[in-house]
């Protein structure tokens, strides 16, 4: 964990002034400022996980300028506060009582809120707020990206809540404002080449291996920015609705941002998550709109049980809501009228920022593939965050063979390597087709299965005979890879065949399981590619000699092998 004293937390005093979500004229003129004040660290020493929005909240933080949008703000405390914690940051002890009477006058109880008075520059936490992660170690720890504004203020609410919290901050050397930011919850980040844009100093492949080092993320889904809109911000017109399941806006036909928004829709429909599965998209009307700051139902809100879904006095209104509810039959879904902030360039997703539950359960596995070994049992492998300890004999793959009736063996430690746990599903004859699943289980009655979904999703592979291994291998994306040398003393060249266009990402292991780097992540045309490794980590380092594993992921396939480098 990470303990600084950031002395830069008291130096400023707070303005009233509203700021925009864009830069002021006089900020332009001060966009050399950007990121001055901003606390640089290493990365948390692990593996860590990035909780997706749609998981449980503990609570949502706001920051609150009396004056500003009050009825929607309030609107949202109101809403929150049924299911959960609501941070209020306000700039003075006045405005705390300004802002408490208010809600008072209009019924909203005040038992699940929590004021915090520090100083701050905008309401747009999203863009500058925590961004929470499970480490390897059981722990919390937040992480901290550059504000892509010049707001000293704001820059400084991450530390804060870390300081109030004793939780660990981890300061990225990237800008990357949260409106562009979204995770499935599986190791999977999505954003808009606004990324890129705003780090130029950084190649893709440096800025994917940082968002690894501190976020967790395996792969981006990086997507070009859409039209006219001024931020370039993600959530404007993709929402992720749980692992498997992702919302895009649709313009009508003649619209500038109808092509691309279909496109990305495709897009995303050719990716799968983590466990295999691919996203499935639900399309939803975007009022049009030929303004840099237009309206969108997709600036959205999760609270546990609850969606709340922006509204403009819209004609789509009514199908928004509708749509919402279809997608999500399980959660409750709150229009909140949102037309105040029309051309503000956001809604309830930019003025909010999510605090993941205190209790978790994090199961992380890479599913098994097909093999033709009838003799040696299937090792499954995984990695297990919790908030508390495991309950006994919890901790278990099940498994079926064909149709056959699920039993189960445990999955235990794995000796001296702390957070991985192993099993073994026996040996099975040629032709068999074995499905399994994972579960654990902690003392405060969290249970997660990997893959999330049980029934109706999991995993399987086959057992194939040499004969079947050659029709596959004929079906394949991938029809041949080849590594060498091996052993290996300066660099690995991966020699790749295709039989169509893909999307191949290449990962390098050590023995313990833990990541050491991501040789690629994009897409590749039919036909013969080298792919070269310099044995150096996701943070430049020259790789230790030693074994190490590689797992090739396409569409519809993962490819794996095993090098030895030798110095």
């Amino acid at each position: 964990m990470i303990s600084l004293t950031v002395l830069t937390l008291l130096i400023f005093q707070p303005t009233e002034q509203l700021l925009p979500k864009w830069m002021t004229p006089e900020e332009t003129e001060r966009a050399g400022e950007i990121g001055r004040g901003h606390v640089l660290t290493t990365p948390p020493d692990g593996w860590v996980e990035t909780p997706a929005e749609f998981e449980q909240l503990r609570g949502v933080f706001v920051t609150w300028i009396y004056g500003s949008y009050n009825t929607i703000f309030r609107q949202i405390v109101a809403e929150a506060a049924e299911v959960c914690k609501v941070y209020i940051i306000v700039g003075s002890a006045s405005e705390q009582n300004s802002i408490t009477n208010y809600l008072q006058t209009n019924s909203v109880p005040l038992d699940s809120i929590t004021f915090y008075v520090w100083p701050r520059d905008a309401i747009w936490i999203r863009d500058y707020g925590p961004w929470f992660v499970r480490e390897h170690d059981n722990t919390e720890g937040i992480v901290d990206f550059i504000y892509n504004r010049p707001r000293p203020l704001d820059d400084t609410i991450p530390w804060r809540i870390g300081q109030a919290w004793s939780l660990g901050v981890y300061g990225s050397p990237l800008r990357h404002a949260g409106g562009n930011f979204m995770v499935d919850g599986l190791g999977t980040g999505f954003a808009s080449t606004l990324l890129y844009q705003e780090n130029a100093g950084y190649t893709p492949a440096q800025i994917e291996s940082l968002m690894l080092a501190y976020s967790g993320l395996e792969r981006l889904i990086v997507l070009d920015r859409i039209n006219i809109e001024y931020t370039g911000h993600i959530d404007l017109w993709t929402k992720i609705l749980n692992d498997t399941l992702v919302m895009v806006g649709e313009y009508a036909a003649g619209h500038q941002n109808y092509t691309i928004l279909n496109a990305h829709a495709d897009s995303i429909a050719r990716c799968q998550n983590r466990e295999g599965f691919p996203y499935r998209i639900v399309r939803i009307p975007m009022p049009w709109s030929t303004s840099s700051a237009p309206p969108s139902y997709l600036n959205s809100l999760f609270v546990n049980n609850k969606v709340l879904v922006p509204l403009w006095n819209q004609a789509e209104d009514d199908t928004a809501l509708f749509i919402y509810q279809q997608a999500l039959p399980g959660h409750e879904i709150v229009g909140i009228n949102c037309s105040a902030m029309g051309g503000s360039g956001g809604a309830i997703h930019c003025i909010t920022m999510q605090a993941p539950s205190a209790r978790y359960v994090h199961v992380h596995h890479h599913p098994l593939t097909d093999t033709s070994d009838t003799l040696n049992d299937y090792r499954v492998r995984a990695r297990i965050a919790t908030s508390s300890s495991l309950v006994a004999d919890s901790t278990l793959v099940y498994y079926k063979i064909d149709g056959g009736a699920f039993s189960d063996v445990p999955l235990a430690p794995v000796i001296d390597t702390p957070g991985v746990y192993a099993a073994h599903i026996p040996a099975q004859s040629l032709g068999d087709t074995i499905s399994y699943y994972l579960t654990a289980q902690n003392t405060e009655a969290i249970t997660r299965t990997s893959p999330r979904h049980v029934p109706p999703q999991a995993y399987s592979f086959i057992v194939a005979d040499p004969q079947l291994v050659s029709e596959q291998q004929a079906a394949r994306i991938v029809n041949a890879i080849e590594t060498a040398p091996n052993p290996v003393q300066e660099r690995l060249r991966f020699a790749i065949d295709l039989n169509e266009p893909a999307r191949l990402r290449i990962t390098i292991y050590n023995t313990l399981g833990q990541m050491v780097r991501v040789v690629t992540d994009r897409w590749f045309d039919a036909g013969h590619h080298q792919i070269f490794w310099d044995l150096c980590d996701d943070r430049g380092r020259k790789v230790t000699q030693g074994v190490y594993f590689y797992a090739l992921v396409s569409d519809r396939e993962t490819r794996t092998g095993k090098v030895l480098f030798v110095e």
